[in-house]
């Protein structure tokens, strides 16, 4: 290790196209580690523009004003340290060559050199084969007298493989380690997912093994859209050792002092397993806050979900900026009206009842003068669910709100819902949860509650009540569905896993009908909220299968235990 290096790590929070607040977030932050004196100061990936940038990329203004903050930042290393940063980039001379995704550093007052990402994701949530061109060569850069090794994130996940096919044949990491760097640096934009922050520290504790030096991630955090990014930056020494962490999921800063037999305590490592309540809660906080309200409306059945999602928004929001809507009809029990109120209460926020009835009787009336027969229950059951949609859209439009659809990944899965009903809204924060975490979320909620709430937030009859869409009399999910500890299961292993070679599920009766429910369900999912991604296939940019489709997968290998 070269010792007596002070790496100065940035993560911050941007938000995608905000060139000018995520440069006074960069330059901020640059002030206080030239201060406590960094020797470089490390930035996450496409630090300016926010990741990811999507179809922005295609703006030539968009890159001009990105390139305009990065001759801004340049120009403070005239007296300062060097930064390393993530930056699209035009691969030759001519502007108008094909970009890159590359790490750059800028030193004395100018960008000294580019170093272009070799490994380009084009898999799950990322596309950047649809705006980058690869790099081809390994990068040392010697600033200050520290040679740095250059990589950006997917660097580093060179032995990475989807659907059981290895997706590379280089590793970087390896390539720039036999350059004898003193410091390899890693600048990401790596979302969160259930243990990503674990398997991420591991990945990069076995590359600092493996090239004998220290490696320096930078990583964004905040929510952009669906994605949330965890932060949790690091130092890890060539040993393997921690030598570093920064806090997940809020902007730090720090500046760590490379040494040969001392330990630096950022902060310790630490995975909690709160991490998906706070995915959730960063992820609701900053889509209000980066697309310009503050606001939720929700509705609240008196169920588990209604009931996670409001505790939720008001982690995020505050209880002063959570409405709640109670919207019986004549099927709704009293229980779920006072379990809805209970919840509501014992959050603090605002709170109504608007009962339905009289406008289902009305359509029911109208259309059936057109129909000349009497509803189905099918028909029934929805038009319950799309005129508590309409309500919900309603209060938001006069409240200048965004309605929070309780929806989970399990029901979603399956097609347990009503379009234009219960699926209405701007985001669904439970959206890729299945049934059985929204439960671990309740408890969560219960036993570390919202500041200023009453605990526990949701009542004992909230998590002992059969589930239900309460539409017809008498009705739960299980005259539809498999029991949810059969069926998320089956789920699981279908979603996340499209080898599904060594599946076993509990209850193999149910998996062929679980399937085709799946299936025929992608049209309701193609008009569905984004939901907050915290596993590593959500229902949003990255599943992209066909809805005019007609294979049916085969449930053999699902069958084999």
């Amino acid at each position: 290790m070269c010792a007596g290096i002070r790496v100065g790590i940035v993560q911050h929070n941007p938000t995608v196209g905000d060139v000018d607040g995520n440069y006074d977030q960069l330059q901020t932050a640059y002030d206080g580690l030239q201060e406590a004196g960094a020797d470089i100061v490390v930035m996450p990936e496409l630090a300016i523009l926010g990741y990811p940038p999507r179809d922005l990329l295609f703006r030539s203004e968009f890159l001009t004003a990105q390139n305009s903050a990065l001759d801004a930042l340049a120009a403070q290393t005239s007296a300062g340290p060097p930064i390393i940063l993530g930056a699209a980039a035009p691969a030759t001379d001519d502007p108008k060559s094909p970009l890159q995704n590359t790490a750059t550093v800028l030193s004395n007052g100018a960008v000294k050199t580019r170093y272009a990402k070799r490994l380009l994701p084009t898999y799950g949530v990322f596309d950047e084969d649809r705006y980058f061109i690869a790099g081809s060569e390994p990068a040392v850069v010697s600033v200050n007298g520290i040679d740095l090794g250059l990589s950006v994130c997917e660097d580093a996940w060179h032995d990475m493989t989807v659907a059981g096919r290895q997706q590379y044949r280089t590793n970087p990491i390896a390539d720039v380690a036999a350059e004898s760097p003193d410091l390899i640096v890693n600048i990401s934009a790596s979302p969160f997912s259930v243990n990503k922050p674990q398997k991420r520290y591991e990945q990069f504790e076995q590359h600092a093994v493996n090239a004998d030096c220290p490696i320096v991630l930078a990583n964004q955090v905040g929510g952009n859209d669906d994605l949330v990014y965890d932060g949790h930056s690091f130092l890890i020494d060539r040993q393997g050792q921690l030598h570093a962490q920064l806090p997940g999921f809020e902007p730090a800063k720090a500046v760590v002092e490379l040494s040969n037999n001392s330990r630096s305590q950022v902060s310790s490592l630490n995975f909690s397993n709160q991490q998906i309540r706070s995915a959730l809660r960063l992820g609701i906080r900053d889509y209000f806050a980066k697309t310009g309200f503050s606001q939720a409306v929700i509705g609240m059945s008196g169920g588990i979900d209604s009931s996670v999602t409001t505790a939720l928004a008001v982690d995020a929001l505050g209880a002063d900026h959570v409405y709640g809507i109670s919207m019986p009809s004549e099927i709704t029990s009293e229980q779920s009206i006072t379990d809805a109120r209970t919840v509501a209460s014992r959050l603090g926020i605002e709170f109504d009842v608007l009962p339905i009835k009289s406008i289902i009787n009305a359509i029911q009336t109208e259309l059936q003068t057109h129909l000349n027969h009497a509803f189905t229950d099918v028909a029934f059951e929805n038009i319950q669910a799309r005129v508590r949609g309409a309500i919900l859209m309603g209060f938001a439009n006069e409240l200048n709100a965004l309605v929070l659809t309780p929806d989970n990944k399990s029901e979603g899965a399956v097609g347990y819902c009503t379009l234009y009903g219960d699926t209405v809204g701007a985001l669904a924060p439970l959206g890729d949860c299945y049934k059985h975490m929204v439960y671990d979320l309740a408890e969560q909620v219960n036993h570390n509650p919202p500041d200023k709430s009453t605990s526990p937030v949701i009542p004992k009859s909230v998590f002992e009540k059969p589930p239900t869409a309460e539409l017809a009399e008498d009705q739960s999910d299980r005259d539809d569905l498999p029991p949810y500890d059969v069926l998320d299961p089956i789920l699981q292993r279908y979603i996340e896993d499209p080898v599904p070679s060594q599946a076993h599920v509990r209850d193999k009766s149910h998996t062929q009908d679980v399937i085709q429910r799946i299936v025929r369900s992608e049209f309701k999912r193609w008009q569905t909220p984004p939901a907050l991604r915290v596993t590593k296939q959500a229902f949003n940019r990255d599943w992209r299968y066909p809805i005019a489709a007609s294979f049916r997968p085969l449930t053999k290998n699902l069958d084999s235990s």
